[in-house]
């Protein structure tokens, strides 16, 4: 069974967001930090043949700054640290797991910052390189990476034992997820549960007063927009349909921006899947005997359009972008559920009941990834062009992994 990733994405960033409190700070020290951290715990078989792991241990170091600036993103997101994190685990089983090199950009927020300055959550979003993938032969059991470079997602939960203005101590917990968007089967991924022990260094910058002055968020400027986007995708159909495969998207939308950092709105999209069309086209038994209808019409039937509602978080560059949409029709669908859900008996396969759970599949889709803008938002630009990555999923099921370009237009800029 495939793990529902980006279900596990979108909750925790979501609730990265809600988690934060507003502060009675009046000033705060800006600086930049380096953490060197410890973590142990236990990898986890996405099934029965998976090879046995012994604890799993890792390394981290983060680069990274405070945000305490008079930025309106900043100030929305109540002020978190940002960063770099690099990462090295060792899986358990150096022979037939191996390990993980991971990069990624990560946010740490203040929780129950009200009551204390102790507690903060960080979670990441990036890439990863694991040198031991499945191969029949020679990792017959390792159905969890079948590429090396795949998406890598980490989310911990961390309190300070010792805080100064040079050195903090920290312990933590937290959980690290990684898999290929659904570009090569087999893709159960390898999923680790955490305890860990971090230092963080810290190099002081400045004091920034923040009631000093006037800061963007004082006002609500609200901006309106337009955007399109063109994408190019890849999946694989199923384990036995093991090819690789282009998925086409494009999408139209519009909505608004809010102090130039949060950007909210609906579109419409259009996508082709080449793995489909292909599949249908070449009308093998399982086509013919349960899906005769898709043969009509090949092209039309490999195709999916809906609507979709997304937010924006926009820092700088840089954005953290995540959507929820409607299938308004997605005919194949019922081939891809019939094809990967299901088992092999003495008389063959069995493919699951398409019930309520795959119907829900059929009709929700999610989407979540990462933008980078040639213009700052601090701007406020009218035109704008942006290059993102993105993992695209049935509800919770990866679908496929995506890279985009985009256009925005923002006609003017109101305040109110």
């Amino acid at each position: 069974m495939i793990l529902k990733k980006t279900t596990v994405l979108l909750i925790a960033f979501i609730s990265s967001i809600t988690v934060a409190q507003e502060r009675n700070t009046s000033s705060k020290n800006n600086f930049n930090f380096i953490g060197i951290g410890y973590s142990i715990g236990e990898t986890m078989p996405p099934l029965s043949i998976f090879p046995e792991t012994k604890l799993q241990q890792g390394f981290d170091l983060t680069l990274g700054t405070t945000t305490n600036e008079n930025n309106s993103w900043a100030k929305l997101l109540n002020y978190p640290k940002t960063g770099i994190l690099l990462s090295y685990a060792d899986f358990g089983n150096q022979e037939k797991v191996g390990y993980g090199i991971t990069v990624m950009p990560f946010f740490d927020f203040g929780v129950l910052s009200k009551v204390t300055d102790r507690i903060r959550f960080q979670v990441g979003l990036g890439g990863s390189y694991n040198n031991l993938i499945y191969d029949k032969v020679t990792y017959p059991g390792n159905h969890a990476i079948s590429t090396h470079f795949t998406w890598a997602f980490r989310s911990f939960l961390y309190y300070d034992l010792i805080q100064s203005k040079d050195f903090n101590l920290k312990i933590g917990g937290g959980l690290t997820h990684f898999s290929n968007g659904h570009t090569r089967w087999p893709n159960l991924g390898l999923n680790s549960y955490l305890a860990t022990v971090k230092t963080e260094f810290n190099f002081s910058k400045n004091t920034m007063p923040l009631t000093e002055k006037a800061t963007d968020t004082d006002s609500s400027d609200i901006q309106t927009y337009y955007t399109t986007r063109l994408g190019f995708g890849q999946k694989t159909l199923f384990r036995n349909y093991n090819s690789l495969k282009n998925v086409y998207t494009a999408s139209f939308g519009l909505g608004r921006i809010k102090n130039k950092s949060f950007k909210y709105g609906l579109s419409f999209y259009y996508r082709f899947y080449e793995d489909y069309f292909d599949y249908i086209k070449e009308e093998g038994s399982i086509v013919t005997t349960h899906f005769p209808k898709l043969t009509k019409n090949p092209f039309q039937n490999a195709t999916a359009f809906g609507i979709f509602s997304n937010c924006e978080i926009l820092i700088n560059h840089f954005s953290v972008e995540a959507e929820l949409g409607i299938n308004l029709y997605k005919p194949a669908y019922k081939l891809d559920w019939y094809v990967n859900n299901g088992s092999y008996t003495a008389t063959g396969y069995i493919a699951d009941e398409f019930g309520t759970k795959a119907k829900i599949k059929q009709y929700v889709s999610s989407r979540l990834g990462l933008r980078y803008y040639a213009i700052t938002a601090k701007k406020a630009p009218r035109h704008n062009v942006f290059i993102a990555a993105n993992i695209n999923a049935n509800l919770g099921q990866a679908d496929f992994s995506e890279l985009s370009f985009g256009y925005v237009y923002s006609p003017k800029l109101k305040n109110k």
